[in-house]
């Protein structure tokens, strides 16, 4: 019986993780598309600096899940793997297809 309860709390706790985990990237997903849609000023600006200008703010999203997400990638200046994701989740989106941009 105890065992059967120690399985069940831990169940639910690591799904409630894997919830909080998933919105800090709909967190930072939300605060990109928002800030990359940009009004007047941001027309006719390069993909990348759009992207740049976003990440700057949105700085406290991407250092949230910075934090949730301890593993880093060299390559890309030490951004963790579910940070590049999200973004260019967003970029590929966003209507130009490239989603190689230096971050």
């Amino acid at each position: 019986m105890l065992i059967r309860s120690a399985l069940l709390v831990l169940a639910f706790t690591s799904s409630a993780q894997a919830a909080a985990f998933d919105d800090l990237k709909g967190y930072l997903a939300s605060c990109l598309r928002f800030e990359m849609g940009g009004g007047d000023a941001q027309r006719g600006l390069p993909l990348s600096s759009k992207v740049r200008y976003a990440l700057d703010r949105c700085a406290d999203d991407v250092a949230r899940l910075e934090r949730a997400d301890g593993r880093r990638l060299r390559g890309d200046g030490g951004i963790s793997p579910s940070t590049k994701a999200v973004i260019q989740s967003v970029v590929g989106r966003s209507g130009s297809g490239i989603a190689n941009v230096r971050y």
